[in-house]
This record gives structure tokens, sequence and C-alpha cells, in this order.
């Protein structure tokens, strides 16, 4: 049975610091809850509620409206401690994983979605399995005995992250992908 977290709750502040800027959730510690929707859209307050009531809720973390605000604010410059204050964060998922991000051997994958206070399906940006590269994916493979497994993990973050961060037609990647699948005679993706 899972353990109930510790749960502090923020209040949102007019000048961001570093404990201003990410809410984490996690079985050790969650930072916030379903109240603060505004702060942490909808995926982060639910996230952040249901780990706080001690369902089993993969560790994470959300980068709070706050950050948004100052990089308003700011004439669109990220507050220069958010990096180190990520770090940290990803630092605490390690820890609660048991799994390092960049490991050849045991690596820690991560999502990123775009949030809102209300919901917006089709409208939010995702991007999964961050810290995949050509070195990390042997090493997935080989953690779950699933080679086609971990190589397709790859192929959908780099199709993901052209699209959502490079700003690629995901089209055009699908395009050259299904090429692919037809000079070697492949039907399915995966």
């Amino acid at each position: 049975m899972a353990t109930k977290p510790t749960t502090t709750r923020s209040r949102s502040r007019k000048r961001v610091s570093g404990r201003g800027m990410i809410s984490h959730f996690g079985q050790h510690r969650t930072d916030g809850d379903a109240t603060q929707r505004e702060r942490l859209g909808g995926k982060g307050a639910n996230l952040a509620e249901m780990s706080s009531i001690g369902l089993p809720v993969p560790p994470g973390f959300t980068i709070t409206t706050d950050v948004c605000e100052a990089y308003e604010q700011a004439g669109g410059k990220l507050p220069s401690n958010l990096m180190d204050s990520v770090r940290e964060h990803v630092e605490l998922l390690e820890k609660e994983t048991g799994k390092d991000f960049g490991s050849a051997k045991n690596p820690l994958l991560v999502s990123v979605r775009s949030g809102a206070a209300v919901s917006m399906p089709g409208m939010m940006d995702t991007v999964l399995n961050l810290g995949l590269n050509d070195a990390v994916v042997p090493g997935l493979a080989a953690s779950t005995g699933d080679e086609r497994f971990a190589w397709d993990a790859y192929r959908r973050l780099i199709n993901m992250f052209g699209d959502v961060v490079m700003g690629v037609d995901h089209h055009l990647f699908e395009a050259e992908f299904d090429r692919i699948k037809k000079k070697y005679r492949v039907e399915a993706d995966t």
C-alpha cells in the first residue's frame, strides 16, 4: 500500500523564487493539491492531489504558472535560477525511482506535458521519453528485455521532439517513416 506523502501547500508569489517555480509530487513529498489548478494546471493539480492522498502516481514535478508570468514579464527570458531548480527536481526523481537521467544502464525517462487550468483536448503538447539517445537505447533494451520497444520509444521521442520543440511537421516524419517501412516490407510500427 502506498504511503501518504508529506503535503506542503504553496502560495503563488509575485517574485518567482526557486520554491515558487516548481511543485514536486511523489511518494515522499507533495507540494500541491487539486485546489491549485490556476498555479499547476489541471494535470499538475490532479497529479499532486492523487499523490497527496497516497495513490500510486509516478513521481514528477510541475513548473508553475508563476514561471510563465515571470517569462512574459521579462520579455521572453526564463528566470535565471529555473534550470538549477529543474536539475534539483530531476535529482529528486532519480532518488525516488532509483534510475539516472542519461544513464546507459538504468535510464530515467521523463515526459514533458503542457497544461492549463481547464482541459483542452488536442491543444496541449507532449514530449515523451526524454532521456533517450543513441547511447541510452541499448540500456533501455537490456533493462526491459525488448529491443524493439526501446527503439520504438526513441523513434517516438524524435518525432515528438521534432514536432513540438523544433517545429518540424510530424507528417513529414511519418511520411519518411512510411517510406522506410515500405522499403523493408514492414507493416507494423511496433
